[in-house]
């Protein structure tokens, strides 16, 4: 008899623990609001293993999307590249931002995000202006091509060193699809969420279509 109870004692713990270990393989899923969060988060972080994991691409580089410049970053100037990197990277990832609604249809869906950043749009289309306001000058003084490019990372830097206060503030919504079962944000170049880079860039999409423009004049 007391044989017989011990083994239904042993048995009873044995279906409890397995229970509890299916229980715990078994994950909620994460949602299309946590993904844009870890996504966010990974950017701000310069995570890039972060952003892997909830992104349709492998990486997701703001600056490089934010400033698509056609010279090659290698044959960039010094001057230049001080700026990018001390006073435009910087300043691009430090948004804040906070989660809003959340709607899904199938496999895709959408989440509002309202977004805090500088003006970095306005601060570059200023700093072009400016630049281009002496460009006469600099040509008929046959200025080489790095005294232009030393005017031009002079202007930048004044107008974007400038920025200390968070002003541009928008809502961006966010295109997620599911992709073996899990959400991930669509990449950031598609038509999808382009509105969304700009806005988490500070304008900077409209800045560059502004700058094309002046430069198209």
């Amino acid at each position: 008899m007391k044989k017989r109870i011990i083994s239904v004692m042993l048995l009873s713990a044995l279906v409890l623990l397995c229970a509890c270990g299916s229980s715990s393989v078994s994950k909620p899923e994460v949602t299309p609001s946590e993904t844009v969060d870890q996504f966010l988060k990974g950017i701000q972080d310069e995570d890039q293993d972060a952003i892997k994991k909830v992104y349709e691409e492998n990486t997701f580089d703001l600056g490089a999307e934010a400033w698509d410049d056609d010279d090659d970053e290698e044959g960039m100037d010094t001057a230049m590249n001080k700026v990018l990197t001390d006073d435009f990277y910087p300043r691009l990832i430090d948004f804040e931002y906070k989660i809003g609604e959340e709607e899904i249809n199938g496999d895709d869906a959408t989440v509002k995000v309202d977004i805090t950043t500088y003006k970095m749009g306005d601060a570059f289309v200023a700093g072009f202006k400016d630049f281009f306001a002496g460009a006469m000058d600099l040509y008929n003084s046959n200025a080489s091509d790095e005294q232009v490019s030393k005017v031009m990372s002079e202007k930048l830097h004044k107008q974007i060193s400038a920025l200390k206060k968070k002003e541009y503030k928008k809502t961006a919504t966010f295109h997620l699809t599911k992709e073996d079962g899990a959400w991930v944000v669509e990449d950031m170049d598609d038509d999808n969420n382009e509105a969304a880079l700009n806005i988490l860039s500070g304008g900077m999409l409209d800045a560059e279509n502004s700058i094309d423009r002046m430069t198209d004049d």
